[in-house]
């Protein structure tokens, strides 16, 4: 496009907005033509701004809570959002107008808030929607952190609802207990002692820098562990250091079973020994039937708290765990764990389980893992093999292992 060309489209694109906004609300065409800034703010700095802007308008009623009340916090929430929105669909559709009518008051006429407006608003909210929750789920660590806080603060609204912080001080000595098992599970396991790093394998050259830094890793994570356990002992030993802190034992087991089928390092341990069970209904396929009954349990214990904490009209709280206990976690479970699942089965399906009778009548090993088969797949051609044996040559092949028949 030549300079005469991009010139005409700009004069065209110019006046076709001036025209535009002529047929709009006079306030909100004052606020576009006022608002519109002389240099635009580069696409670096528009979604900081824009998130700033709503961050502001959202806390901003939250912190009037104690003076004002709980609904009238909530109305201002609301109108701030409303208003934001309205103002982000109204610079949106400045320049879509309708087909028919030029004024403002014939485009309310003809249903174009509801047609063209209302849609659009929408539409940006769940695209902003979506990408925050993408963002969100790729912090895994912080992500899970939320997730135990929310549970803990529901019970503790549910089971104790006189202590305040209960929920706080629980989940740091659950994680203060598990990092000290998991320490010392490392140090049980631990095979080379050795304080220096080589150069490489085959030398006994060693490396000055990567040594040192391994030694002071080391001394630093001992350090922690003993004065981790001193000011556990401590806290728990005087009389007096948790005079605020009581939680009954109802609250300690519910919190505790969750804290243990969500964390990280029991959830690995509990896998570890799932998956070296071999139990005969998965098929060898542990490794993904259990991450889906953990995020199954994670729901179902949210789901049950969140109703119970809708009957206590703690409907922040709801908002809250709705999102970080419910909409995640599904989204966990339908996108890493179930539709994984259903790809393996779905390999498996042509292929039906063969009875006990012809499984005793073929005596046999399996012909790719040379192990006795108590359970098995047939193929076409009438060869027995183990589900998980016949699922991973499906991967490299479409023939089968024995007689190369097409499958």
């Amino acid at each position: 496009m030549g300079l005469s060309h991009r010139i005409a489209f700009r004069l065209y694109a110019a006046n076709y907005c001036a025209r535009r906004l002529h047929s709009l609300p006079p306030v909100a065409a004052s606020f576009l033509l006022i608002g519109k800034p002389r240099n635009r703010c580069p696409q670096r700095h528009r979604h900081p701004l824009i998130a700033a802007t709503l961050l502001l308008l959202l806390l901003l009623p939250w912190t009037l809570a104690r003076q004002q009340g709980q609904q009238a916090a909530l109305l201002m929430a609301a109108l701030s959002v409303i208003t934001v929105l309205l103002m982000c669909g109204l610079q949106t559709t400045a320049a879509t107008p309708p087909e028919l009518g030029d004024g403002w008051w014939t485009r309310f006429s003809d249903s174009w808030w509801w047609q063209e407006f209302l849609p659009q608003v929408l539409l940006r909210m769940r695209r902003r929607f979506l990408n925050f929750e993408s963002a969100y789920l790729k912090l895994k660590n912080f992500s899970l952190l939320i997730n135990q806080l929310v549970f803990f603060t529901m019970c503790e609204r549910l089971l104790m609802q006189q202590q305040k912080l209960t929920s706080l001080y629980t989940l740091m000595f659950f994680n203060v207990i598990i990092y000290c098992v998991a320490y010392v599970k490392e140090v049980v396991e631990r095979e080379d002692w050795t304080m220096y790093v080589n150069i490489a394998r085959t030398s006994n050259v060693r490396h000055l820098a990567l040594s040192t830094t391994k030694m002071v890793l080391e001394w630093t994570k001992a350090v922690t562990f003993i004065i981790t356990v001193v000011f556990l002992l401590l806290v728990m030993g005087l009389e007096k250091g948790l005079k605020d802190y009581s939680p009954t034992s109802g609250y300690l087991f519910l919190t505790g079973v969750y804290f243990l089928v969500t964390e990280k390092f029991s959830t690995k341990i509990a896998g570890s020994w799932f998956d070296n069970k071999k139990f005969e209904p998965f098929e060898g396929m542990e490794c993904l039937y259990w991450p889906t009954l953990l995020l199954a349990s994670h729901l179902t214990l949210s789901t049950l708290l969140t109703l119970l904490c809708v009957s206590t009209f703690n409907f922040r709280l709801v908002l809250l765990s709705s999102f970080t206990n419910l909409r995640v976690k599904y989204r966990e479970l339908r996108d890493d764990c179930i539709k994984p699942l259903q790809h393996e089965l779905a390999t498996l399906s042509p292929y039906r389980p063969a009875s006990r009778s012809e499984v005793r009548r073929h005596d046999d090993v399996c012909a790719v893992c040379l192990a006795p088969m108590s359970s098995a797949r047939v193929t076409p051609c009438y060869h027995l093999f183990h589900g998980d044996c016949l699922r991973r040559c499906l991967k490299e092949s479409n023939k089968c292992p024995i007689c190369q028949y097409h499958l």
